[in-house]
């Protein structure tokens, strides 16, 4: 009986051995993975010419529409936060691409006021993250970053990519 048990087990370690053999081969054949791309190269926002990026995010009945284009690495588009029961605002972002990162200007109105701040949205894994950071006093009407190396990417909204037509709906 012992024989026997052995002999079955030897037999599932050689089955097992050349399935693995098997597989290795079809992984050898196989296109390559993009996630094993380098980061750095994999990371880097696209930048084709006259392409519309949508991106919205909604959490609860609070939404964030982002439509843009990248011209030659500058950034172009529009931005609207549309929240339930509190100030919505919406304008125009202008800014620069920075490897995996926008850099926008956000100029908005809202409640009759024309502001400014600065944004910076990282790509990761097809989704944009907004980056939440302590803003410089100032006195002009113009939010930047006080320590751009200090922003949190992990607490801000995640926008995932729309339908450019829905979105663009939504910026009127």
């Amino acid at each position: 009986m012992k024989q026997i048990i052995l002999m079955l087990s030897g037999l599932v370690i050689l089955n097992s051995c050349e399935k693995n053999d098997a597989t290795q081969k079809n992984v050898e054949n196989r296109k390559p993975d993009t996630l094993a791309i380098d980061r750095n190269l994999r990371n880097q926002i696209a930048e084709a010419e006259n392409v519309d990026y949508c991106y919205m995010n909604v959490l609860a009945k609070d939404s964030v529409f982002l439509s843009y284009k990248i011209i030659d690495g500058n950034v172009s588009g529009k931005l609207k936060y549309k929240n339930f029961e509190k100030d919505s605002n919406s304008g125009d972002i202008t800014g620069k691409v920075s490897g995996d990162t926008l850099k926008v200007n956000y100029k908005f109105a809202s409640e009759g006021t024309t502001s400014e701040r600065e944004i910076y949205f990282l790509q990761d894994s097809g989704v944009l993250l907004e980056g939440i950071g302590k803003y410089a006093e100032s006195n002009s009407s113009r939010s930047v970053y006080e320590s751009p190396k200090a922003i949190n990417f992990t607490k801000g909204q995640r926008f995932a990519p729309a339908d450019c037509k829905m979105i663009a709906d939504k910026l009127k």
